[in-house]
């Protein structure tokens, strides 16, 4: 420490004397956390691998375990399952059933009598056999007696069973599960069975198959009902488990083999397995406390060590921040000299000084946005008033040069970029504006300052004003092109958007910016004749003439009537050259409307007169003639037309005709199919159906795709190919035999069609085989 602060006593702060200063605390502190936070973690993370490590070996014990004991309990009721379906389907069972078991056929009781003993002679642990005829009434067990339902002790067990949905299911019996039984249901799968067989086990054979080892926790089988069928602890058999907390968690798993770890009656891991073939749950608990004892050692080990570390960090830490704290010391006593910082001091010394410099840099950064701020600010609204006509031509050099440009300005235009259609795009029209300011900032960036004055937004289009250098035409238009291109092109990459861009004329000087202004954005109304995506130049669109000529009614009536007939195809093509003649002539754009209003009035006409509500056809909020005017494009205009009116029309003139056309077109097929090999034409169709054979014709060809002959023609084409193939017949005697006039005409078609003569695709076949 500095020795003048030793020898001064008297000059210390009385801040200083009272509270002892935080930074040399924290400081300390943070040695400390710094030198035993790593120890702390790792024995922390020792400590929980090592239980993870312990508590997922008594899982995979657990989980092995369940699933030899699944294993062993599974092979005896599969084996029982198969042995039953054997002798239950055998002729002498399935005759009995019919019989009411008289002494008199004795014979068959003995039979049956010892298929039940033979059945039971497995080593299988089965400790009784009932079979039980619904039909007749009558029920044989091991015991050699045929019983009566009415007198029979069980009767009310059989008949449970047989009410059961089931046709063949495990289930226990009795009120504490001392026997399990396999019921099936005879004949197999019948909804309505006319006899069961009833295989019965004693709970404590299938205990005898679980495996006993204490070590990892009890094991036991539930039924799909919760009742324990086998468990470790054989006083449990009988049991009610389905509301036991602990093995909550198994009714809502929808795995069939999983672990989890539960705090219900203490903590507990459970294992578990479901059985698909007979919904059983086989279940392994053990206690955490025991699973995790051996971890202990662990923790203590950890926190010992944790704690010696901590004691020699504590001295090695004091010694070390004294040293380092006293130059900080000195810098924050010549601060609070200062009266204007005295009053203010903060026993942290460095947030003290901090705060001085920090609010120096703030008030600094808080002028520069508001000049840089209000600085934008006026130059937009200068902008917009310059486009509006606003701005004084005195003022408009004074201006420029106030913000940053040269005083100096050559011809100039105005570019104009308006967005495109959102419908098919993942914006909304609420994003517009903030489309617009996107593309604002692109332009800013893209455009050099040197060329442009700063680029705003306006009445919904991104507008800029440029100074076209070059002596020629070409020249200026050459590099307008090449800016438009840039623009559209990472507009596109950033945005995913098309946008077109209107080109204003040639003016001479900054104060006809309103003239080139309104050039640009008048430009931008033309993308309805020349497309989405367009650079537009308004020299290249302007009128020639003020009125448009008349659309010939030709073309639009032949559109109404492909409508009527639900040729889309024709009514598409019509619809194009229909608006192809109505865009072809350069006028101004409000005039494309005429003939486009009168021509939604005619479908709206034709719509009522289906007799179908207008509101039937189309589910848009505004009027059908607002949605035609916010139109921009050629290709909007058609999908519109297409989609909101002619599409639904034709629906509903093809429902008319469609259950009769197909009714033609199917007779036709089944003549061509059965009498491919006679004189078959369309004419003789017709004649059959009684129809024009004109009309024939087009409904054949609307339904199937092609022409009657042409379907004709391939059928007979793969007739022949299967008479080549699977017949020794001649290839003039296949021609003859489909109506072929000579077998020349039969080859030259053939190799047409399939690239070989006759000859040689038999040979290709014959090979193949």
């Amino acid at each position: 420490m500095d020795s003048s602060l030793i020898s001064h006593p008297l000059e210390v702060s009385p801040i200083m004397r009272i509270r002892p200063p935080k930074f040399l605390i924290r400081l300390f502190l943070f040695s400390v956390l710094l030198g035993t936070l790593p120890v702390l973690v790792l024995g922390v993370l020792s400590y929980q691998k090592s239980s993870e490590i312990i508590q997922d070996k008594v899982a995979k014990g657990n989980m092995l375990n369940l699933e030899q004991t699944q294993q062993r309990v599974e092979q005896i009721l599969k084996t029982t399952d198969k042995s039953a379906i054997q002798f239950i389907s055998s002729s002498l069972v399935n005759s009995s059933l019919n019989m009411s078991l008289t002494p008199n056929q004795f014979e068959t009781v003995n039979s049956l009598l010892q298929g039940l003993h033979q059945l039971q002679g497995f080593d299988l642990g089965i400790s009784d056999i009932l079979l039980v005829s619904l039909k007749r009434g009558w029920a044989i067990d091991n015991s050699s007696e045929v019983f009566r339902l009415e007198s029979f002790d069980q009767a009310d067990m059989v008949s449970n069973y047989a009410a059961s949905a089931k046709t063949s299911f495990w289930t226990h019996a009795g009120t504490t599960g001392e026997e399990v039984h396999l019921v099936k249901k005879l004949p197999l799968h019948s909804a309505t069975p006319s006899g069961l067989i009833i295989v019965k086990f004693k709970s404590k054979e299938i205990n005898k198959l679980l495996a006993n080892n204490q070590e990892l926790g009890d094991v036991m089988i539930l039924d799909e009902n919760g009742l324990v069928l086998a468990h470790s602890d054989r006083s449990q058999i009988g049991k009610d488990f389905s509301s036991r907390a602990e093995l909550f968690q198994i009714r809502s798993d929808a795995a069939t083999v999983g672990t989890y770890t539960t705090s219900a009656n203490g903590d507990k891991g459970v294992t578990f397995r479901k059985s698909p073939y007979n919904g059983w749950e086989y279940l392994s608990v053990s206690s955490v406390e025991l699973i995790t004892k051996d971890s202990k050692a662990i923790e203590w080990y950890t926190i010992t060590a944790c704690l010696l570390i901590l004691a020699v960090m504590l001295l090695l830490s004091w010694l070390g921040v004294r040293r380092m704290y006293s130059p900080i010391q000195m810098i924050y006593r010549s601060l609070q000299a200062e009266p204007e910082h005295g009053k203010s001091a903060d026993a942290d010394e460095l947030r003290f000084i901090g705060r001085q410099v920090n609010e120096m840099l703030d008030t600094k950064h808080w002028l520069t946005c508001i000049i840089e701020g209000q600085r934008r600010q006026v130059e937009e609204l200068f902008m917009i008033k310059l486009f509006q006509g606003e701005v004084r031509v005195q003022e408009i050099q004074e201006k420029v040069s106030g913000f940053a440009y040269k005083r100096e300005w050559g011809p100039i235009c105005v570019m104009a970029v308006q967005v495109d259609a959102l419908k098919e795009t993942r914006y909304k029209e609420v994003d517009e504006d903030l489309l617009l300011f996107a593309i604002n900032n692109i332009v800013d960036e893209i455009v050099p300052a040197s060329e442009r004055l700063k680029p705003t937004v306006m009445h919904r289009t991104q507008v800029t004003l440029l100074e076209c250098r070059g002596e020629h035409e070409e020249g200026w238009k050459r590099r307008v092109n090449e800016l438009a291109a840039e623009i559209r092109q990472k507009v596109s990459q950033f945005l995913e958007l098309e946008v077109s861009i209107g080109i204003s004329r040639l003016y001479p000087a900054l104060e006809d910016a309103r003239m080139a202004y309104q050039d640009a954005t008048e430009a931008l109304k033309y993308t309805i004749r020349t497309g989405l995506g367009s650079v537009i130049y308004i020299e290249d669109v302007e009128p020639e003439g003020t009125i448009l000529s008349l659309v010939q009614g030709r073309i639009e009536q032949e559109l109404l009537d492909a409508v009527k007939l639900s040729d889309i195809a024709r009514a598409e093509q019509l619809l194009e050259q229909y608006l192809q003649e109505i865009f072809q002539e350069k006028v101004n754009h409000r005039e494309y409307f005429v003939p486009l209003t009168a021509f939604l009035l005619e479908l709206v006409r034709m719509a009522q007169n289906l007799g179908e509500p207008l509101a039937s056809l189309y589910d848009g909020e505004k009027s059908l003639i607002d949605q035609l005017y916010r139109l921009r494009t050629i290709k909007e205009i058609n999908q519109w037309f297409r989609e909101t009116l002619m599409y639904p029309m034709m629906e509903l003139f093809e429902h008319k005709r469609k259950t009769q056309y197909m009714r033609i077109s199917d007779q036709m097929v089944d003549m061509i199919h059965h009498e491919a090999e006679t004189d078959l034409t369309l004419d003789v169709c017709a004649a059959r159906l009684s129809y024009h054979p004109d009309y024939i014709r087009g409904v054949f060809r609307k339904e199937t795709g092609v022409n009657f002959s042409d379907y004709l023609s391939s059928f007979r084409l793969q007739k022949a190919k299967e008479l080549l193939v699977d017949t020794e017949l001649k290839i003039a005697e296949i021609a003859e035999r489909l109506r072929y006039n000579n077998s020349q005409n039969f080859i030259r078609y053939f190799r047409k069609q399939e690239g070989m003569t006759p000859g040689q695709y038999r040979e290709q076949h014959l090979l193949r085989e």
